[in-house]
């Protein structure tokens, strides 16, 4: 009983999630063409062209007039904005009209009211530099690399990797552009060409499968900073509206060691002779100094250097030891 009790309240809910992820899965892609919008797209500040009659009231199919954003995203509230559409067959979103208020824009039409909805947004792009893989999360944006470093560049696009799509076909792409120490800009650097990378996911690296693949720094010719940015290169509004990526920089320096010749420990024993032969310097300067204090004291004999014992070799007056025996004699009679 209780298992039928639960595959009656499952089969519902099944449903209701597959319901869901068809809702999804066509709001995540435009079509037929890139420009063709339906109902819960994304569309893009810059964008021109923008077909809407999409999202037109089904039966009577007047034209849109309006996108209209509203209080907490619901029609029933206050009006916020209003962004007039003149034409929603050739429909541009201009950046100025929408003033920095990204969200969801209800269309409208005088005839129909709310006809459907959509979502606008700002087409970001972020860059970083980072190690090849499988060292994506080395940041290097700021360091000095050795010259014997791979290196690749993150791409990330949050936006527009993700709804600017149709078909499986991802149209928008980007260029990186690399200003080398000397000054000169190219899309190129270490025998790669970075332009024209295609846009199809929110975040990619240039040594993905299939991208261009890791930097060697070996193969550069110049070392210094070097100073990266991404910009839009495809759709053509993007590129010429949308803002570039903030710049990245990083160093590239000489290699250490043996490599490039550079002296390694062995240069710190060439001094390690001089102390070896500074060493006994002291020890004659020592005696050389005794004997000159000797010589200054006793001035006859400057070329004795044990004046000490001079007079343990002198043997003793006879006199003396005749001295000595008559003591000892007198001595041992007084005893007796």
């Amino acid at each position: 009983m209780a298992s039928d009790r639960i595959l009656r309240r499952g089969l519902p809910i099944l449903l209701a999630v597959c319901i869901l992820a068809l809702c999804v899965g066509q709001a995540t892609a435009r079509g037929p063409a890139i420009n063709d919008i339906q109902p819960y797209d994304t569309i893009f500040i810059y964008e021109e062209g923008l077909n809407l009659t999409q999202l037109r009231n089904a039966t009577t199919d007047n034209p849109i007039t309006a996108l209209r954003k509203y209080q907490d995203d619901n029609p029933e509230k206050s009006l916020i904005k209003s962004i007039a559409v003149t034409d929603d067959t050739n429909f541009e979103v201009q950046d100025l009209l929408v003033d920095g208020d990204y969200g969801t824009y209800y269309t409208f039409s005088p005839k129909d009211g709310v006809t459907g909805q959509v979502m606008i947004r700002e087409p970001e792009i972020f860059l970083d530099v980072v190690l090849a893989s499988p060292y994506h999360n080395e940041r290097l944006e700021g360091l000095s690399v050795s010259e014997n470093t791979r290196i690749a560049f993150k791409v990330v696009c949050p936006d527009v990797g993700a709804f600017y799509t149709t078909d499986g076909v991802y149209p928008a792409t980007v260029d990186i552009v690399v200003t080398h120490p000397g000054g000169a800009e190219t899309t190129a650097i270490g025998g790669m060409n970075l332009a024209g990378l295609n846009v199809s996911s929110t975040r990619f690296y240039t040594d993905d499968p299939g991208r261009p693949g890791p930097i060697a720094l070996s193969g550069l010719r110049e070392v210094g900073t070097y100073t990266v940015r991404a910009e839009w290169s495809e759709p053509a509004a993007f590129d010429a509206y949308a803002p570039d990526s903030e710049p990245v920089t990083f160093t590239v320096g000489k290699r250490v060691g043996i490599e490039t010749g550079t002296p390694t420990p062995t240069p710190t024993a060439t001094p390690t002779p001089t102390p070896t032969v500074t060493t006994p310097v002291p020890t004659t300067a020592a005696p050389t100094t005794a004997a000159t204090a000797v010589t200054a004291t006793e001035t006859a004999t400057p070329t004795t250097v044990p004046p000490a014992t001079t007079p343990t070799a002198t043997p003793l007056p006879v006199w003396a030891a005749v001295a000595a025996l008559g003591v000892a004699f007198s001595l041992i009679g007084r005893r007796r």
